[in-house]
């Protein structure tokens, strides 16, 4: 499934905002060790794409604690291209990094 999220300080280490093209990957397959700032998950692309075939490409800034595995907590900006309207909430959604792997549907 895909949520959305109020960015800021992520767990990457760097701060980002509500407009921008980024990603909260579930803790599951971040994998966050002694420094999360140090994940070699950071700043990999993810292309997502939601019921209605809207698509965008997006950078994995920080982890969610909360989403199973294969989720994404998404910024309002890639929630909005993707699912529509913040309104709903959550969205069912499939998504692959960008250079290539499998396809993850949530």
């Amino acid at each position: 499934m895909g949520t959305y999220y109020a960015t800021g300080m992520g767990s990457c280490g760097e701060s980002d905002n509500d407009d921008e093209l980024v990603v909260a990957l579930n803790k599951e397959q971040m994998d966050n060790g002694a420094n999360p700032n140090l994940n070699p998950e950071c700043e990999k692309k993810v292309s997502i794409t939601g019921e209605g075939g809207k698509s965008v490409l997006a950078r994995i800034v920080d982890t969610c604690p909360n989403c199973k595995q294969n989720d994404l907590d998404m910024s309002p900006k890639v929630f909005e291209r993707v699912c529509g309207d913040l309104a709903i909430g959550l969205c069912k959604i499939k998504w692959k990094f960008q250079n290539g792997g499998p396809n993850k549907k949530s």
